[in-house]
C-alpha cells in the first residue's frame, strides 16, 4: 500500500499539471459562478506546496492561478489530492490555512494589490464513501448558524472617534477606558480635561476598581507631556476622593521616571568606558551595575 501511495502522488500531479487536462479538470469541476468570472485561456500554475512535511506522504496540492475576465484581478484554485485511506474531519480548517497562505503570498508578490479568490477542490478516493465529514467550515464550530453571523475575518468596529462623550459617558465604568482612549492624542489637552475629570468622578460614583483608575492615569502619564499631566492634576485635586492617591501617585511615576532616566545616563557611560578598554569590575564600581547588566551592555557592542 505504501508503493501504491508513493505512485499515486507523481501520477495525479503529473496529470493535472498537463495543462489541457488541468483546463478540462477546471471546466469540469469549478462552480458555474466561477466559472463564468475566469478567463482559462490564461491558465498558469504555480511553484510551490502549501501541505505541511508531516502531511506529504498522504496529500499533494497543486495552485492555478487564471485572470479574471473583467481584468479586476486573479483567482486561484487551490487543488489538493488526498491518497489517503481515512478522511479527516478537520479538513475544512487545514484549507482555510493553505487559502490565507496563498493570499498572503500574493500580497507579498503583488503590494497593493486586493486578495484574490482563493476556491479550494479537493480530490478524495479514500476507503469510506461517500465522504464522511463536512466540506464547511461552518459545521466544524458549536453553532453554525452564530458563526455564519460572525465569521472568519469580519469584525465590528468599534470607532471612538466617531462617538460623542455624552454617548460614551452611558456605558459605565467602560467609559472610563474609552474617553481614555479617545482623547490621550488631542492637540489641545487643556480642552479635554473636563471630560476626563467627568468620567473619573462617573468611575467613582459607580464603585470602579481603583487600580484601574491608576491604570488609565499612569496611561495618560506615558503619553503626554509633563505640562499636559499637570494641568490634569490641577484638576483632579479638586476631587476630594482622588485628591491624595492620584497625587502621590503621580509623585511616584516621577521618581521612577527619574531612577529611569539615572541608569539609561550609566548605561552610556559603561558603554563609553567599554569602548575605551577599561576592566569590567572598573566600570562595575563607578556606574553601579551588575557584572551581567555589563555583560549585556558588551554584546551590543559586538
Amino acid at each position: 500500500m505504501n508503493e501504491i501511495l508513493k505512485k499515486h502522488d507523481p501520477m495525479a500531479r503529473k496529470f493535472l499539471s498537463d495543462l489541457s487536462v488541468a483546463k478540462e479538470f477546471l471546466n469540469t469541476y469549478l462552480t458555474p459562478e466561477l466559472k463564468a468570472k475566469c478567463d482559462l485561456d490564461t491558465l498558469t500554475i504555480e511553484s510551490g506546496s502549501y501541505v505541511e512535511n508531516d502531511l506529504k506522504t498522504h496529500c499533494a496540492d497543486i495552485v492555478y492561478k487564471v485572470n479574471l475576465l473583467d481584468k479586476s484581478g486573479c483567482a486561484y484554485i487551490y487543488t489538493l489530492i488526498e491518497h489517503q485511506s481515512t478522511p479527516k474531519k478537520l479538513m475544512p480548517f487545514r484549507i482555510l490555512k493553505y487559502q490565507l497562505a496563498i493570499i498572503q503570498k500574493h500580497l507579498d508578490e503583488n503590494k497593493g494589490s486586493k486578495f484574490p479568490i482563493v476556491a479550494p477542490l479537493v480530490f478524495y478516493n479514500g476507503a469510506a464513501s461517500p465522504y464522511p465529514y463536512t466540506c464547511d467550515i461552518a459545521e466544524l464550530f458549536a453553532d453554525p448558524e452564530l458563526y455564519k453571523k460572525v465569521q472568519l475575518g469580519k469584525f465590528k468596529l468599534i470607532d471612538l472617534t466617531t462617538m460623542d462623550d455624552d454617548q460614551i459617558l452611558q456605558h459605565g465604568v467602560l467609559a472610563l477606558l474609552e474617553i481614555f482612549l479617545k482623547h490621550i492624542q488631542a492637540r489641545d489637552f487643556a480642552t479635554v480635561i473636563d471630560v476626563f475629570i467627568k468620567v473619573l468622578q462617573l468611575g467613582h460614583d459607580l464603585g470602579i476598581n481603583h487600580n484601574l483608575v491608576e491604570g488609565a492615569f499612569s496611561y495618560v502619564v506615558n503619553a503626554r507631556e509633563q505640562d499636559d499631566i499637570k494641568q490634569l492634576l490641577l484638576q483632579i485635586n479638586k476631587i476630594p476622593y482622588y485628591e491624595g492617591t492620584l497625587m502621590s501617585y503621580a509623585e511616584t511615576l516621577k521618581q521612577e521616571g527619574k531612577q529611569e532616566g539615572k541608569q539609561e545616563t550609566q548605561v552610556e557611560i559603561a558603554k563609553q568606558l567599554l569602548k575605551s578598554g577599561v576592566d569590567s569590575s572598573i566600570i562595575a564600581s563607578a556606574t553601579h551595575l551588575s557584572k551581567s547588566q555589563i555583560d549585556a551592555i558588551k554584546e551590543t557592542l559586538h
